[in-house]
């Protein structure tokens, strides 16, 4: 997030704005970028539980409906609906190795009901 902030910044200086306008947006952007970084450093890590089919799902032990998994080039993410909000996890190939991304894959289809 730090580095897609300063990119943000060099790319808004390097485009066509007003330089007065470029350099306070630009400021911002990188401000923003280091603010995102340091509250997913905040963030506690997540527990991610799919058990057998006749079994619900949970994730910090809150059950969980309506699990699914996107693919979306290199990146997955995994969506849900319980306690009436709805929320995701996001996998990048360098958090989750590639035997953990088959598995994680294998057991939501386990648990996906067939249209």
């Amino acid at each position: 997030m730090c580095l897609l902030g300063l990119l943000a910044a060099v790319a808004l200086v390097n485009c066509g704005l007003p330089r007065t306008v470029a350099w306070p947006v630009a400021v911002l952007a990188a401000g923003r970028g280091l603010a995102q970084a340091r509250r997913g450093l905040r963030q506690p890590a997540r527990r991610l539980r799919v058990p057998l089919p006749p079994a619900a799902a949970d994730v910090d032990g809150s059950a969980i409906q309506a699990l699914e998994l996107l693919e979306r080039g290199p990146l997955l993410v995994l969506r849900w609906r319980g306690d009436g909000r709805r929320g995701h996890l996001l996998f990048w190939p360098d958090t989750l190795p590639r035997a953990r991304r088959r598995e994680l894959r294998l057991a939501v289809r386990a648990h996906a009901v067939s249209r």
